[in-house]
């Protein structure tokens, strides 16, 4: 490969689409397309699966992305030289996480990070479905679930505490205290293809005899919905516990924890700006450790 065709091969990798590398690239979507075409022609393989969604990496499109990776940061270093290359980081770094986390939690605590490396440039996953690495749908993922398999470096970053929570309009017209198993209540539930969410089975283990009021398919309408006095819901602390309109129930029992985990593809995992990413949001999840865990939560009873 030349150069030109590393740096587009990474760029429609990273985007998933013509239109975002050409956009990387500044340069058109149909320019891009034949610079792709051209790619495989000459190696003889087919290096993305064209679908209505974008561009997906095949089988040897992923055989030949750690190596262009290492060829991007080579060069990286070349022109930078061994101490700019640590300097000034270089390159598109994809991370996959809750929404919730990009927009309560991490977003301030990444600014540093990018007014240091003028040349890093972040993309934030959040869609509700899980980014798979395999695939290069992310560099990094963080998870409230760990993995089970893949060619993956997995650790654990820290948790995050979960209760139950109110409006207190909500808990003026119900029965005091959540005996019987919540008999008398009502909870804001997940949408039925989000049952094993561990907030959805944990909700239903400590209110068995509440009825359903609302099912929703994000933590944010799940929030809005408990703010206005729908119900009462399983939230975590960090969203929920400095909310003013918000009161958490059922004592300090009723909660859990919940593991944060971070993946990284292992055949990139050292890639220079993989690991100062990586390294930025593993001490934004420890210096938040005080209001993932509830410390500033609101209580009542």
């Amino acid at each position: 490969m030349r150069w030109d065709d590393v740096r587009i091969f990474l760029a429609v990798a990273r985007g998933g689409s013509l239109i975002a590398a050409g956009e990387q690239l500044d340069m058109s979507p149909a320019s891009v397309a034949r610079h792709v075409e051209e790619l495989e022609r000459r190696l003889g393989v087919t290096l993305f699966l064209r679908s209505r969604n974008g561009y997906a990496l095949s089988d040897a499109g992923l055989a030949v992305i750690a190596d262009a990776e290492r060829a991007e940061g080579a060069l990286a270093a070349l022109l930078h030289g061994a101490t700019g290359a640590a300097a000034s980081l270089v390159g598109t770094v994809r991370v996959a996480m809750p929404e919730t986390f990009a927009s309560d939690l991490l977003m301030p605590r990444l600014v540093g990070l990018l007014a240091d490396h003028e040349g890093l440039r972040l993309e934030i996953v959040t869609a509700v479905n899980v980014a798979d690495l395999t695939r290069r749908e992310a560099d990094i993922a963080l998870r409230l679930v760990r993995p089970s398999a893949g060619n993956l470096v997995i650790s654990r970053i820290g948790s995050m505490a979960v209760g139950l929570y109110a409006a207190p309009g909500y808990l003026s017209r119900r029965p005091p205290g959540l005996a019987d198993g919540g008999r008398g209540h009502r909870v804001i539930g997940w949408d039925e293809k989000f049952r094993d969410l561990k907030a959805a089975r944990w909700l239903s283990e400590q209110l068995p005899e509440a009825s359903l009021a609302i099912s929703t398919t994000s933590a944010g309408a799940q929030i809005a919905a408990c703010e206005t006095g729908m119900g009462i819901a399983a939230l975590p602390h960090f969203l929920a516990g400095t909310r003013p309109g918000l009161l958490r129930v059922g004592g300090p029992l009723a909660c859990y924890a919940q593991d944060i985990w971070m993946v990284v593809h292992q055949d990139i995992a050292a890639t220079a700006r993989i690991r100062a990413v990586a390294d930025a949001l593993r001490i934004a999840i420890r210096d938040s450790a005080p209001v993932l865990s509830g410390d500033r939560a609101a209580s009542a009873g």
